[in-house]
């Protein structure tokens, strides 16, 4: 869950499952004269939608509270507050996504265990958590699992192609660069918010992002212009501008009792529509 500042009284809440839906619209628009779309195209735009998908069987009871009593942000430290499940939900994204589809699947088993590997090894945040025993073996399991994923999709003529190692970590890139943005976009309120002080910089914390399979790599930036538009350099989407709503909900700006206490705010909250735009310079 990400939570932000509405106003003076009021916290925006947007779900990671929501969250997980616009870093799958961002997949489904990416792709122009200088970007490549993505390749296994719907299962590249599942795996995006569904990359947090596992949160789902958190957020659907979110009773936990972070140490200063408020709704516990994605940023306070999900391993620290919810332990072994949070390593066992994203597990059973994994392999309820996996009977769907494979290589959709194995993306999010990519991303899951690069959370608790600094994106295997590759890049500085999120940090190296792999000296954990419970994450120790999380990543034991997932590896086994991709393995297996990657040996069916080597015999599947549609997607065999997509299955190689350099592809594999094409991709991986990809999602990592939806995760980011999504992240980017959905964690503040209005956009131009200085508030958020963890998450996704500007330049998406400096991931390579391909143009396409052997066409060289580059560096995103976003440049925030008001409340509601960002400039993206250089763009990469269908789209000019690119439209992006999510829903929220708000909630007092309080310290809560106790975890019941926020749960009948939460269930009860307002609803709210936030829409912002992306467009090219």
């Amino acid at each position: 869950m990400m939570v932000s500042e509405f106003d003076e009284s009021r916290l925006l809440l947007v779900l990671q499952i929501d969250h997980s839906r616009v870093a799958g619209f961002l997949a489904a628009h990416w792709g122009n004269k200088n970007f490549d779309p993505p390749r296994p195209f719907t299962s590249m735009v599942v795996a995006a939608q569904e990359h947090d998908s596992g949160w789902g069987e958190w957020e659907m009871k979110p009773s936990t509270l972070n140490e200063q009593g408020f709704p516990l942000d994605y940023h306070d430290g999900s391993l620290k507050y919810l332990g072994q499940f949070r390593l066992d939900f994203y597990k059973n994204a994994v392999d309820r996504v996996s009977h769907i589809d494979p290589y959709a699947g194995l993306m999010i088993l990519m991303h899951g265990v690069g959370l608790m590997n600094a994106g295997y090894g590759r890049y500085t945040h999120p940090p190296d958590r792999s000296g954990d025993p419970r994450v120790k073996e999380y990543i034991r399991h997932q590896e086994t699992l991709k393995s297996k994923l990657l040996d069916e999709l080597g015999q599947r003529d549609i997607v065999r192609e997509f299955a190689t190692e350099d592809h594999v970590w094409l991709n991986f890139k990809l999602i990592e660069i939806f995760d980011h943005m999504a992240q980017f976009i959905c964690n503040r309120y209005p956009f131009n918010s200085k508030a958020r002080r963890l998450g996704p910089t500007p330049t998406l914390n400096d991931i390579p992002v391909p143009f396409g399979a052997g066409r060289g790599e580059t560096t995103l930036k976003l440049d925030v212009l008001d409340e509601k538009r960002a400039v993206v350099q250089p763009y990469p989407f269908d789209l000019d501008p690119l439209r992006v709503s999510f829903p929220g909900r708000l909630v007092a700006k309080r310290k809560y009792a106790s975890g019941e206490d926020f749960l009948e705010q939460f269930y009860k909250a307002e609803r709210v529509a936030v829409s912002y735009s992306l467009q090219s310079a």
